[in-house]
């Protein structure tokens, strides 16, 4: 599997430097020349790496914001709730409050002190069923792609694991429940409708 390595120009390297040390738990792999004068440093935290050069070393210049539109998402190991307050406590701007979206992920956002935007996330806990339709999911074959993290069932998803639309979804729900249950297509659909409400994959539909 490839990795991508995102080079990032920031106004004070050192500054920059112990923002992510103290403040976000990153390690320092390499800076050149060395780190009193450093023109390049890469930092680096669960086997993630970013990249780091002066601004006047780039065609950015330093009249313009450096973080200005970029937002990076960075998939954390650990606890991320321990990692959301630890952050927090330091005095780390978050300008978007720890959550669990509906496409299956737990994160927050901070900026940092050259206005880069970072979501930290990491897939959300499920309960064993799938927050599609609700079906408990077991076995392997469960799971949409065979993937035991993969928060909708196989029903539910693509051969790829990706989820289906929610009007693919929708169909064969009203299919299955005709079936199994016995009864007319407006009841299962008017039932099918109350349940994928409640569904977290469908929230907002």
């Amino acid at each position: 599997m490839g990795t991508l390595s995102p080079m990032l120009s920031v106004k004070n390297m050192k500054e920059t430097v112990q923002f992510y040390e103290k403040s976000l738990g990153f390690k320092m792999r390499m800076a050149y020349p060395d780190a009193e004068n450093a023109q390049y440093v890469d930092l680096v935290k669960d086997g993630m790496v970013l990249m780091f050069t002066p601004a006047k070393s780039s065609p950015l210049g330093w009249l313009q914001k450096p973080g200005a539109g970029v937002n990076l998402y960075l998939m954390i190991d650990g606890d991320i709730d321990a990692y959301y307050k630890d952050v927090k406590g330091k005095g780390v701007a978050v300008i978007a409050d720890i959550k669990d979206e509906p496409y299956g992920t737990r994160d927050f956002t901070v900026t940092d002190n050259n206005g880069y935007k970072l979501t930290f996330n990491q897939y959300a806990q499920g309960d064993g069923k799938c927050q599609s339709c609700g079906m408990p999911m077991e076995k392997a074959e469960d799971f949409g792609g065979s993937n035991p993290t993969n928060l909708c069932c196989v029903h539910c998803c693509n051969p790829d694991g990706s989820l289906k639309s929610y009007n693919e979804v929708f169909r064969g729900m009203v299919e299955f429940m005709m079936k199994s249950q016995k009864i007319d297509r407006d009841t299962a659909v008017q039932a099918v409708k109350e349940h994928m409400a409640k569904m977290p994959a469908w929230k907002g539909k």
